[in-house]
């Protein structure tokens, strides 16, 4: 009874134990994942083909791609994911990012584009968001119709964009994105700088323009083209991570297991080890021989307690990684106080305000590109624009904010008040007045 108890003892500690990282088991990649995807960049013509974007400091394509399946595979599977892409998308969105522009015609068709059932700009800015967090970048495809000028948008995936082709003395103006395997059989759609974007099919009888790519990246180093998911640096921790949790399920659950050791006289062991065949239930209680029979329980020592440093080391690997977040945004308070909790908190404003207004970029340009769509057609009256001419009105960061820019407003208003008061007055200083309160209140 012993032996085949200490033999499922070992063997449920051996699925725990610490596997080198690179060889199979390791919990951070199966090797036979990695087979089959290197027999499909092989296959693909991907592999060993030295397959760039086209700029300097590009990586591999099936590199990128392999990384965003990976930050894919972690927001469906691991919650850490899921709530760093969330945080990103619920401070940037909000209740959703609206357009608008002074001139009347293009504020019209402004409002045409984004409510069209087949557009639903307000629906898809979380999708679109989110995607931006996991992947690193999107890519929107815009379908113009010849008959109104009407543009509806649609999203590939940044995988499925194998190559990128720029300018040749300009790395930054992308003509081409090529959809698709390596031997040139996918899709190729032209970027909004290429001239054949803006020009009429002529097989077209409607005289359409064709679709037209859009590319937005973030986390872009400098002389490359393809984004990098905000994922990618914490992906190897989440991995860790839940293999930790895993591990330290496993090591607690076999706490409450014991083994009784119970000590006879030599004569009296067959009888005894027949006897107790059948361990006795818990609460039972057992009257025996003081001299002649001794029980001891034997209980593994594990020291599962002094665990919690190191979960702790690896959740603040993980929020060191994420997008200006802290241990209190995973749902993590003790050791935290108000002090800590707002510098926190302005670490992640900062981040949250730079993402949101790339994001208002980014649909400012979509925006101005259809309306450029329609005017090239002649479905509007104006002219084409520039994405400046579009105001995209965001939702506040932190509701504190207003709290802040109210009180300041309040305050340098009053000081003018007093220096009115005491002399100083007329039209340069009432619009000085003016101008520095409106400042103050966050519409200067």
């Amino acid at each position: 009874m012993a032996e085949s108890w200490l033999a499922g003892v070992r063997e449920r500690l051996a699925r725990v134990m610490a596997v080198a990282p690179g060889r199979e088991g390791d919990g951070l990649r199966a090797a036979e994942t990695r087979a089959v995807e290197t027999r499909f960049l092989q296959e693909t013509g991907f592999l060993g083909s030295g397959f760039l974007g086209g700029a300097a400091h590009e990586r591999p394509w099936y590199e990128l791609a392999d990384e965003m399946g990976s930050a894919l595979e972690a927001w469906r599977v691991n919650p850490l994911a899921r709530r760093l892409v969330g945080l990103t998308s619920a401070y940037v969105v909000g209740d959703g990012l609206t357009l608008g522009a002074d001139d009347p015609g293009v504020a019209d068709f402004l409002a045409r584009f984004a409510a069209d059932p087949a557009n639903a700009l307000a629906r898809r800015q979380l999708a679109w968001c989110e995607e931006l967090s996991r992947s690193g970048e999107l890519f929107i495809a815009l379908h113009t119709n010849p008959a109104d000028g009407m543009s509806y948008v649609r999203t590939v995936p940044a995988w499925a964009i194998a190559r990128i082709e720029t300018a040749p003395d300009d790395y930054e103006t992308e003509l081409v994105y090529h959809e698709g395997a390596a031997a040139g059989d996918g899709r190729a759609w032209p970027g909004a700088a290429n001239p054949a974007a803006w020009t009429a099919d002529a097989a077209d009888a409607a005289g359409a323009l064709p679709p037209v790519m859009l590319h937005f990246a973030v986390n872009r180093p400098v002389g490359a083209l393809r984004g990098e998911s905000d994922l990618a640096p914490v992906l190897p921790w989440l991995r860790r991570y839940s293999r930790w949790l895993e591990d330290r399920a496993r090591l607690n659950s076999v706490l409450h297991t014991f083994l009784w050791i119970v000590r006879v006289p030599g004569a009296r062991v067959a009888a005894k080890a027949e006897q107790y065949r059948r361990p006795p239930e818990s609460g039972s209680v057992l009257v025996v021989d003081r001299d002649g029979e001794t029980w001891e329980p034997l209980a593994p020592k594990l020291n599962a307690n002094d665990a919690a440093a190191d979960g702790r080391a690896l959740r603040w690997m993980i929020a060191a990684g994420g997008p200006g977040i802290g241990l209190v945004d995973l749902g993590e308070a003790e050791d935290a106080n108000l002090a800590t909790a707002t510098a926190m908190a302005e670490q992640r404003a900062r981040f949250m305000r730079a993402r949101q207004t790339f994001f208002a970029g980014m649909l400012a340009e979509i925006a101005a590109t259809a309306y450029n769509r329609a005017a090239r057609l002649g479905r509007v009256a104006g002219p084409e624009i520039a994405p400046a001419a579009i105001r995209v009105a965001a939702p506040d960061i932190s509701p504190a904010d207003n709290a802040e820019l109210a009180q300041a407003a309040a305050n340098i208003a009053q000081t003018f008040a007093t220096l009115r008061d005491l002399g100083h007055d007329g039209p340069e200083f009432r619009e000085m007045a003016l101008r520095l309160a409106l400042k103050f209140a966050g519409e200067g």
